[in-house]
């Protein structure tokens, strides 16, 4: 009797503990499948909070085209003064335009967030228009790369002195051809022969315009870095391939140029006869002024019949007041209207690239546009900047005080301040209607907003 209930106590422990281990499975399998379907579900929320962030994106590039196509004059530099760029609502999502502070981008990247607005593309150098003596200006630039850039842009099937042809990139590793062509975009110069990263992108990896902390950090992280606490971007920073100028005016009528007096003569004449006399007419028909600018150069003195080569010049030469110019300066145009610099917006470095302004100059026209701001888009002021009327003569076929195209670097995030986001747009202005004429995902250069934004959103978060 004693054997058989312990034989019975024993098989009720046996099944206690088999039910036990059931039970624990079936708890276990409630918890996995539970914590999955968490995970799950936090996955399809980041993933509505992504596509939040695209279509704020895509509202975004409307919201641009729209701020470019209702300016008052379409000559004016659009400036956040005028509308917001940072922390715009669409629906859940929010996104921010990435700008950069053209008067000194060193200065500015000591901020906590990027600067934010539109980046104006005509206060960089045009990579096809530039010859190798202006690219030789830009950041930690070599002879032989500057060549190289040139060599890469153009038709000639024959390097320049010291630059790169189809024989020098057939010896590489993988080999493959020099272009011979137009640059398309400026990451084009990648594939140029003597090119690294550490050149295009400089310290600035992420290509914000300010100094984040891995770019401040030595070695310890990357990019590899000085330390120094100042911003020193690459090449990408200074470069462009879509500046051009319209060759209409804001009231739609064709812009004259400077070259054909006999039609300047006679639209001043019928528009502006107070300023009449300094055109008398003239036999010189629609001759040009020396020579027509070229790849990074034209002529620069005026012919002896009284055209000129720029906009700049015939200011200089005919005599006028600032004021009495600036009335008919909208209606003017350089023979050549590709690739000029916006001396109103551009860098030091762009300015040092300009040809007869170049490094010894550049910080005394900065220094003079940031203590007397243009109040309108002018050339006027980069007379008196340089201090010599017959130096701004040649200079001016290379400069503009306008502007047509732009990038709008936008960044956006979806609710809750997650789906981060990232798409860089060019827009093109000279045809009157804003065109969307580049588009490039830069979501893999990561955060972009500036640690103290992070920091900021992520407390948001835990509220």
């Amino acid at each position: 009797m004693i054997l058989r209930a312990a034989k019975i106590s024993s098989c009720r422990a046996s099944v206690l503990i088999i039910v036990l281990w059931v039970a624990f499975g079936l708890v276990a399998t409630a918890v996995y499948f539970a914590h999955s379907m968490s995970m799950e579900l936090k996955a399809a929320d980041n993933n509505v909070a992504s596509m939040e962030a695209d279509q704020a994106i895509e509202g975004a590039a409307l919201y641009v085209s729209n701020i470019l196509a209702t300016r008052a004059n379409m000559m004016m530099i659009p400036t956040p003064d005028n509308f917001r760029a940072d922390a715009v609502k669409v629906g859940s999502a929010k996104f921010w335009l990435i700008g950069r502070d053209t008067n000194d981008l060193q200065t500015s990247s000591q901020g906590d967030h990027p600067v934010w607005g539109l980046v104006d593309e005509c206060s960089k150098v045009n990579l096809n228009n530039a010859n190798a003596a202006m690219l030789q200006n830009l950041p930690q630039m070599t002879v032989n790369l500057a060549a190289a850039m040139y060599d890469w842009g153009t038709t000639n099937t024959q390097p320049s002195v010291d630059g790169a042809k189809s024989e020098t990139y057939s010896g590489l590793n993988p080999p493959y051809l020099c272009k011979n062509g137009p640059y398309e975009s400026p990451e084009e110069l990648r594939l140029v022969y003597g090119m690294n990263m550490d050149l295009l992108y400089g310290e600035d990896a992420n290509m914000n315009g300010i100094l984040d902390p891995n770019e401040n950090d030595g070695i310890t992280t990357p990019p590899y870095d000085n330390q120094d606490g100042i911003l020193d971007p690459g090449v990408l920073e200074y470069v462009t391939v879509w500046s051009h100028e319209s060759t209409m005016a804001t009231n739609g009528s064709p812009r004259i140029s400077v070259a054909n007096t006999t039609a300047l003569s006679s639209f001043v004449a019928s528009n502006f006869p107070s300023l009449s006399h300094y055109f008398p007419a003239t036999s010189t028909g629609t001759g040009s002024a020396g020579t027509t600018p070229t790849r990074g150069g034209g002529g620069a003195t005026a012919a002896a019949g009284g055209t000129y080569s720029s906009v700049l010049q015939l200011y200089v030469q005919t005599g006028m007041s600032a004021t009495e110019f600036q009335q008919i300066e909208p209606y003017l145009m350089n023979p050549s209207v590709v690739g000029l610099i916006n001396v109103n917006t551009a860098t030091a470095t762009a300015l040092a690239c300009i040809t007869n302004i170049g490094v010894n100059l550049a910080p005394q026209v900065l220094s003079y546009r940031q203590s007397n701001p243009p109040q309108a888009p002018s050339i006027t002021w980069l007379v008196t900047a340089l201090g010599d009327s017959s130096l701004a003569s040649l200079v001016g076929p290379y400069v503009t005080p306008y502007s047509w195209q732009f990038t709008a670097d936008v960044a956006a995030v979806g609710h809750d301040n997650r789906g981060y986001r990232r798409v860089r747009f060019v827009f093109d202005c000279s045809s009157g209607t804003p065109l969307i004429v580049y588009r490039q995902d830069l979501t893999y250069l990561g955060w972009a907003l500036g640690k103290k934004l992070h920091d900021q959103l992520l407390a948001d978060n835990t509220k």
